[in-house]
């Protein structure tokens, strides 16, 4: 049977690492959430066309996660926050965000208790033949690279499928590191692949426990698990990942696609107008990956163009 592990609260929390920093002056070399907090507050609408409730699970940084500094909405933050207040905007829409599960948000979206999910999904075949699934979206190297990550004791020792055997592999359940596992190791009988976690907060705290051996993930949201624990590291591992799978996508529900058109115009704004790499990098930041510095941001959080 599936070992599938409940959602905690507590573990969830794991992620809300950007709040050491976020309380800080704005401004100061060591506030991460500077350049973010510059495009959050760039957004504004008046909500004249109504409200939109868009459904996110906050435990995948830099995407989105918990700054537990801040307040009420305010304290999602991440990629998929500011691509969220972005479409507000565009839609001149009051924004509603409503954090919940990953499989959850999925589930939200099909019965219409939320309008839109934006939540790190990858386009799949499910999800094409359940959803309507809007235009990609660029979220750096979050889908394009995709990683095993492990105990430090075993870092850069794992490169190859044939490497796990007789080892227990974790994934978030419905996400697209299920379906790469599924590919990958499905047909390997000494692999262990039964490990389906709710939230990567558990996940992470069951990796630590040496409860599973491995975790799959996004690289990115790897590298922000790195950043806040030295005793977690990449096992040496990357997935070959199809270029069908290397963007994000919004779900919306089967046949909404006035709201669907309306998205899409949004996003081919955003694409035309390279937002996204802005947004990217300044969640990375915020995440405790990189710096300012690093990814060429000044003091206040303006990006450094030359």
């Amino acid at each position: 049977m599936k070992k599938i592990l409940a959602l905690a609260l507590a573990a969830v929390m794991v992620f809300a690492f950007a709040a050491c920093g976020s309380s800080k002056d704005s401004g100061t070399a060591d506030n991460p959430a500077a350049a973010y907090d510059k495009y959050a507050k760039e957004f504004k609408t008046d909500g004249k066309s109504g409200t939109l409730t868009v459904a996110l699970s906050p435990d995948f940084a830099p995407m989105e996660f918990y700054d537990i500094a801040k307040q009420g909405d305010d304290a999602i933050v991440g990629f998929d926050v500011l691509l969220a207040k972005y479409l507000a905007q565009e839609l001149d829409m009051t924004l509603a965000l409503k954090p919940m599960s990953f499989d959850a948000c999925q589930a939200a979206v099909q019965t219409g208790n939320v309008d839109i999910a934006i939540s790190g999904f990858s386009w799949t075949v499910e999800r094409a033949e359940n959803y309507e699934l809007s235009d990609w979206y660029v979220a750096g190297d979050n889908e394009t690279q995709q990683s095993i990550i492990c105990l430090k004791e075993n870092a850069g020792k794992f490169t190859k499928p044939e490497d796990f055997k007789g080892y227990k592999i974790g994934y978030q359940g419905a996400s697209l590191q299920q379906v790469l596992v599924g590919e990958t190791f499905g047909d390997m009988p000494d692999v262990d692949t039964s490990y389906v976690f709710v939230d990567l907060g558990t996940a992470v705290e069951a990796l630590k426990a040496k409860q599973v051996d491995f975790l799959a993930v996004a690289h990115g949201n790897g590298e922000s698990i790195m950043a806040n624990d030295s005793n977690i590291d990449f096992t040496g591992f990357d997935f070959e990942v199809d270029d069908i799978y290397k963007n994000n996508v919004c779900l919306l529900q089967k046949g909404n696609t006035e709201l669907l058109e309306k998205v899409n115009a949004a996003l081919a704004k955003a694409l035309s107008n390279d937002y996204y790499s802005g947004w990217y990098d300044a969640s990375k930041v915020y995440a405790g990956v990189s710096t300012l510095d690093e990814l060429g941001f000044d003091d206040e959080g303006n990006k450094i163009t030359e």
